[in-house]
Parts: structure tokens; C-alpha cells; sequence
């Protein structure tokens, strides 16, 4: 009797690993088109263009539009809780255009600003340097993964 319930469990495993991995793969090829990505070339703008890259290559498929986009950083002071320590507030804008390569026609332009991001109140220069350093590449991953998203959506509904 055990046997037989060991049995039932492991077929019962089976057909449900080979359920998820077919439905992992038709949402695995989900995307038909890739995009070209133009950045200057400065540090973050560079991060920032890997970062979107592995989003939005696609092995195999012929690139049907071009993203030229850019991030800034406006940073201003601001003072903490206690009111003693001055902190840096830090937002990333970034500025877009998604043109058709085909028909060389602005699909869409724009820009997005994220939210503000502190940084550290410490003593040291060289940690408030790595804190903003560290802020940086943060609010540049987040940025890509939320204009991911954004273009996607406009990709979508031109489809």
C-alpha cells in the first residue's frame, strides 16, 4: 500500500512538471520583435543600455524598431528627520523616442522622471560618494525595467 502511494505521487509530479514546462515555454517566445538601443556614452547611460538590452533582444529576430533614449540625475540637498544631517535627494529622468525602422516614423517620445531616492547622512566622503554611486545604479535598473514596461505596452497595442 505504501508502494503504491509512492507511485501515485510520483506520476502525480510527473504530469505536473510537464504541464509547467510546455506553459513556460509558449510564454518564453512570447515577444516577435527586437529593438535596437542608442545611448550616449557615459557610465550609467552605458548600465543602462545592458540593462535594457536583456530585456529587449530577442535571438533570431530581425530588429523592427530603434530606442534612443538617455538618463540624467538631478540631485538637490535636503535636510533629514532630526533636522542636523543633510541628505541628497537624487531622481532619474530619462528622455525617449521609439521610431520604426522600416518606415522611419516616431512611434512614440517622451520622458520619465522617478521617484526621489536619499542618500547616506555619514561623515566620510568616500561613503557619501559610494552611497550615491550605489543610488545611481539603482534608480538606472529601475528606470530600464519600467521603461521595459512602458514601450512594451505601446508595442502591444501597435500590434
Amino acid at each position: 500500500m505504501f508502494v503504491f502511494k509512492k507511485l501515485i505521487f510520483l506520476i502525480f509530479l510527473i504530469l505536473i512538471s510537464g504541464c509547467t514546462s510546455n506553459n513556460f515555454k509558449k510564454f518564453q517566445n512570447i515577444n516577435d520583435f527586437s529593438i535596437e538601443i542608442d545611448t550616449p556614452n557615459d557610465k550609467y547611460n552605458i548600465y543602462f543600455k545592458e540593462t535594457l538590452k536583456r530585456f529587449f533582444y530577442v535571438s533570431g529576430i530581425k530588429t523592427k524598431y530603434l530606442l534612443k533614449t538617455g538618463i540624467n540625475f538631478e540631485s538637490t540637498e535636503t535636510l533629514s528627520v532630526s533636522g542636523q544631517n543633510i541628505l541628497k535627494s537624487i531622481k532619474a529622468r530619462l528622455n525617449y523616442q521609439l521610431t520604426n525602422k522600416i518606415t522611419n516614423v516616431v512611434v512614440k517620445s517622451g520622458s520619465m522622471t522617478t521617484f526621489p531616492t536619499l542618500s547616506s547622512s555619514s561623515n566620510s566622503l568616500y561613503t557619501q560618494e559610494k552611497s550615491i554611486e550605489h543610488i545611481k545604479e539603482r534608480l538606472t535598473k529601475s528606470s530600464a525595467k519600467t521603461l521595459y514596461t512602458h514601450i512594451n505596452i505601446i508595442i502591444r497595442r501597435l500590434h
